[in-house]
């Protein structure tokens, strides 16, 4: 049995299992933990809820004790995007990030060849960030209305938070008298906040 896990192997040794499965170096242990790895992975992506995902992978892998499948999917879930959990602002804070430090690195170069990289990342870096949009995204200027719904006997009263602050005083200390007391108010109260 290996002593090595295996995020612990060299990636070289990974890669050549993965392009061509027959000649490779990695010990039947390790062979065996990358397709469950894998497996899981894929699982992940059709049942994002663990617990479902746990008992699809102990049904196709029935000897695997239950510490070693909670292993396996957490790390699928730390190896493998899936489609449920793909975070693209971190991913596209990487690559900005990415593309400015091989800049940053190519520029202090100073040679022929650094310069000419320096002008790749930078158009990377333009079609990374994308073109400044012309006006404001018409999405954010939707108008979105909160109110308060008041009932009282199959009454109901809207009022809009926007607007709240236009109430008298008066009006504001009252309902704030009706809100928190807990008590029920009799319809002529009600009347009497709403008239002032």
């Amino acid at each position: 049995m290996s002593k090595t896990a295996l995020e612990d192997l060299q990636f070289t040794q990974i890669k050549s299992y993965i392009l061509d499965p027959a000649t490779t170096q990695l010990s039947d242990e390790h062979k065996f933990m990358y397709d469950r790895i894998m497996s899981v992975a894929r699982v992940l992506d059709k049942n994002p809820l663990q617990k479902q995902a746990l008992s699809i992978h102990m049904a196709k892998y029935p000897e695997l004790p239950r510490s070693i499948a909670y292993r396996d999917i957490n790390f699928a879930v730390r190896l493998f995007n899936t489609i449920h959990t793909f975070d693209y602002d971190f991913w596209h804070t990487w690559l900005i990030n990415d593309i400015v430090k091989n800049i940053e690195r190519s520029r202090n170069e100073s040679s022929p060849a650094g310069f000419k990289i320096v002008a790749m990342e930078h158009a990377n870096l333009i079609k990374a960030i994308g073109e400044r949009p012309e006006q404001v995204d018409p999405r954010r200027l939707e108008n979105q209305n909160t109110y308060f719904l008041i009932q009282y006997n199959n009454t109901q009263v809207k009022i809009d938070v926007d607007n709240l602050h236009n109430l008298p005083d008066s009006t504001l200390r009252e309902l704030n008298k009706a809100i928190f007391s807990g008590k029920e108010i009799t319809e002529s109260d009600a009347e009497e906040i709403f008239n002032t």
